[in-house]
C-alpha cells in the first residue's frame, strides 16, 4: 500500500509548510506503508504568495501527471486550499484522485471552504474524509461532509532533548514572528511601536518575518529606522534561528486581523519556547486565554499598556507566566498523539460505516 502525500513541502516558510514537513517525517514510520511525496508548493519567495503566474501552470501539469500512479487501495492525503487559484487546482486533484482510489483525506488549514462548495462539486466532498483544525471549521464543514474530523494542530518539541530553562530579560523583550502584511497586522505593529515609545516602556521589540509587498517592506524599514527599541531581522529560514530567537525573548506579539488565522502555529511555537502571548482575538484564542497564557489585545491596541500593567508588572510575574506557557505546551500539544490521530483517520474506511 502507498500513501500519496500531496502537500506544500518547500518554498518560503509558513505555517502549512512547517506542519506538512513535520507530518511527512513522522507519519507511518512504524509500518510498511510507503509514502510518495507530491509537492504542491508554488511560491518561490514571500512576494509570490497567492499570485498567479505561468510557472504555477507548468508546476501543476507536472504534478497532474504523477496522480496517475495512484492505484485502487492506495491512500491519498492532501492539503486542500479553500480559496483562490489553488482551490481549483486542488479540486482537479481531488477529482482525479477520486477516480483512482476511494481512500482520500483532505486536511483543511484555512477558512472558507463552505463558501466554495457548490452543486457541481458537493458530491466530491461528501465522499471523502476531511480533517479540520478548529471548532468553527467543524461546524461549517460537517453538514456537507459526514466524515469530518477535528484534530487541533500540534508540533514536536524542539527542546525535548534539552533542559529548557526559562529566563527573564532585564527589560521586557517582545517578539513579532510573522510574515509582514496588512492582514498580518503590520499597521497594528506600527501603532504598538508608537505606544511603547510614547509610554517609555523599558523594552525591546524584535521583528522577524518577510514582507509580502514592496509597501510592507517600506513600512518595516521606516519603522526600524525610527525607533531605537526596534530590531528588524528579516525572514527566518532555519528552525535553529527561529527557536533561538523565541527562547531569548519574553512575550510573543501576535497581531493579525481578528479571526484571520485558523490555528496559528506560532502560538504553539511560543508556548513551546516558554513565551506567553499578547494577541488579537483569533478563533482559538479563547482556549489559551482561559489557560492564562494568552492576553487579548483590542483591534486598535488601545489596551496594550493596561495588559502590561496587569499581567507583566514584575520580573517574578513574567517568570511565572513563562513557566506556565512551557507547561501548557507540554500538557496540551503532544505531537505523538497528533500523528496517531492522523494515522487512524487515514486508515479508516468510510465504507465500513455506511
Amino acid at each position: 500500500m502507498k500513501l500519496f502525500f500531496i502537500f506544500p513541502i518547500s518554498g518560503p516558510n509558513n505555517g502549512v509548510k512547517v506542519l506538512s514537513n513535520h507530518i511527512k517525517n513522522l507519519l507511518f514510520t512504524d509500518t510498511k506503508i510507503s509514502i510518495i511525496e507530491l509537492n504542491t508548493a508554488q511560491a518561490k519567495d514571500f512576494n509570490n504568495f497567492g499570485k498567479f503566474n505561468f510557472d504555477k501552470i507548468l508546476s501543476f501539469f507536472s504534478l497532474f501527471k504523477t496522480l496517475f500512479l495512484i492505484k485502487k487501495g492506495d491512500i491519498v492525503y492532501l492539503n486542500f486550499t479553500p480559496k483562490g487559484f489553488a482551490f481549483y487546482r486542488d479540486l482537479i486533484i481531488l477529482l482525479v484522485c477520486s477516480l483512482r482510489t476511494k481512500n482520500i483525506t483532505a486536511h483543511i488549514h484555512a477558512n472558507g471552504l463552505e463558501d466554495n462548495v457548490k452543486f457541481y462539486n458537493k458530491f466530491l466532498f461528501s465522499k471523502i474524509k476531511i480533517i479540520v483544525i478548529n471548532k468553527l471549521q467543524f461546524k461549517n464543514i460537517s453538514p456537507f461532509c459526514p466524515n469530518t474530523f477535528l484534530v487541533p494542530n500540534a508540533l514536536p518539541d524542539y527542546f525535548q532533548n534539552d533542559n529548557l530553562k526559562v529566563a527573564v530579560n532585564k527589560e521586557i523583550n517582545f517578539i513579532f514572528l510573522s510574515n509582514l502584511s496588512k492582514e498580518k497586522g503590520i499597521h497594528r505593529l506600527v501603532k504598538i511601536a508608537e505606544i511603547l515609545d510614547n509610554e517609555k516602556i523599558d523594552c525591546k521589540l524584535n521583528i522577524l518575518g518577510g514582507a509580502l509587498s514592496n509597501e510592507d517592506e517600506s513600512i518595516i524599514q521606516n519603522l526600524n529606522s525610527r525607533y531605537k527599541i526596534i530590531s528588524y531581522f528579516g525572514p527566518i529560514k532555519e528552525d535553529v534561528t527561529k527557536f533561538a530567537n523565541l527562547s531569548a525573548n519574553d512575550v510573543l506579539l501576535f497581531l493579525s486581523d481578528e479571526d484571520y488565522e485558523v490555528y496559528p502555529l506560532v502560538y504553539i511555537e511560543a508556548l513551546m519556547s516558554g513565551l506567553p502571548i499578547i494577541t488579537t482575538n483569533q478563533i482559538v484564542t479563547s482556549n489559551l486565554h482561559e489557560m492564562g497564557v494568552a492576553f487579548i489585545l483590542k483591534k486598535d491596541a488601545s489596551n496594550l499598556i493596561e495588559l502590561l500593567n496587569i499581567n507583566f508588572n514584575s520580573s517574578d510575574n513574567l517568570r511565572d507566566l513563562k513557566e506556565k506557557a512551557r507547561f501548557t505546551y507540554l500538557d496540551n500539544y503532544s505531537f505523538k498523539k497528533f500523528i496517531k490521530s492522523l494515522e487512524k483517520i487515514l486508515l479508516y474506511d468510510t465504507r465500513e460505516s455506511n
